[in-house]
């Protein structure tokens, strides 16, 4: 059961819990494929880039995981799973189990990609939150800091709303209406060199 649980869960998010115990067949290399309206696959090389730092062929792509919300909320799962295997099924834990389950399906990974002229974002493997924007529609876009007390997931803050994984890194996208965002990366210059090149491109478009 516990097994099973492991795999489920290393199929969600691309961790494996309790490594050491599981074997090469629970924790193989099965990968979550979101299916027709997935993004392109990333260049394997660092950054999402050809290898010179530079975003590949006007595309960007690249997934963040949210380490610290994956190993909490699972070793939560499976401790309340254990116990329940233990003291006998109660359906409040069991409950418990599944809210949890969803929010590794929904917050624990923040894939940001750029395609087709447009900035996108969507949270966890299921795709259920995600956003997007004009690169037209950006004006400036620059490297920041977050301060810790911001937190993870969707919050607002006062250079408008966050939306983060992990990590205190992001850029701040400011658009031409006045409105701002940040988003969360462990790779902030290489998604504003993507964003000021998908920029630059749209712009070369629509002068021809």
């Amino acid at each position: 059961m516990i097994a099973r649980i492991s795999e489920v869960i290393h199929e969600w998010t691309g961790w494996c819990p309790n490594r050491n115990a599981m074997t090469a067949k629970t924790c193989g290399t099965t990968a979550f494929s979101p299916g027709a309206d997935s993004m392109p696959v990333k260049n394997p090389d660092p950054s999402g880039t050809d290898g010179s730092g530079t975003p590949w062929k006007g595309r960007y792509e690249h997934t963040q995981k949210g380490s610290l919300i994956i190993c909490a909320v699972s070793a939560a799962i499976i401790l309340i799973l254990v116990l329940a295997y233990l003291s006998g099924p109660e359906w409040v834990a069991l409950i418990v189990a599944c809210i949890l389950a969803g929010v590794l399906a929904i917050m624990s990974t923040l894939t940001v990609s750029i395609r087709d002229g447009l900035l996108r974002i969507r949270f966890g493997p299921v795709g259920l939150v995600r956003k997007s924007w004009p690169v037209s529609e950006i004006a400036l876009v620059r490297t920041v800091t977050n301060s810790w007390y911001y937190g993870w997931g969707i919050r607002i803050t006062p250079y408008g709303p966050l939306y983060n994984v992990s990590g205190y890194e992001a850029v701040e996208v400011q658009l031409f209406s006045g409105k701002a965002f940040r988003i969360g990366t462990d790779e902030p210059e290489a998604l504003q060199a993507a964003i000021e090149k998908a920029r630059a491109e749209k712009q070369d478009l629509s002068r021809q």
